[in-house]
């Protein structure tokens, strides 16, 4: 079964250039305790993708913060369910912000800013990352966002 979504993703820089990724909850439903964007999720019905990006910064990390578009892209990948293929549309912003972060318990276990090296290293040690974060790394939306 394909399942189709539109979503955002958040990539949350402080003064320093490190970026803040969220390990998401141990209990959440879709790739538990791997680490994602700073934060993101999928876009409510009519709502406009910047307008999600700001939402899921308030209710992942209790942040508020400006965005800044970096890319559209879209991503096929297994979801959880491996009987499912997820077709994601996903809409990429920036922020600056140096914390501290207020997580939602419900959906994250923890955030903290990460030097990009750290990232590649987490990668190269088999880190579990969400696939979306993965495909962007990989394709270097991340190193492009940290560079604009």
């Amino acid at each position: 079964m394909i399942q189709h979504k539109k979503c955002t993703g958040v990539l949350v820089f402080n003064d320093a250039g490190e970026i803040a990724l969220q390990l998401r909850a141990a209990h959440d439903d879709s790739f538990p305790s791997h680490w994602d964007f700073s934060a993101g999720g999928g876009i409510d019905l009519g709502e406009d993708e910047m307008v999600s990006a700001i939402r899921e910064l308030k209710e992942e990390l209790g942040i508020e913060a400006d965005v800044q578009f970096v890319t559209n892209k879209n991503y096929a990948y297994q979801a959880w369910d491996p009987t499912v293929t997820r077709d994601a549309d996903l809409w990429i912003y920036k922020a600056r912000h140096n914390g501290p972060f207020n997580p939602d318990p419900n959906e994250v276990e923890e955030a903290r800013f990460f030097k990009l090296k750290e990232i590649e290293d987490m990668f190269a040690s088999k880190t579990k990352f969400h696939p979306e974060f993965a495909s962007a790394w990989e394709e270097g939306v991340i190193a492009r966002a940290a560079a604009l």
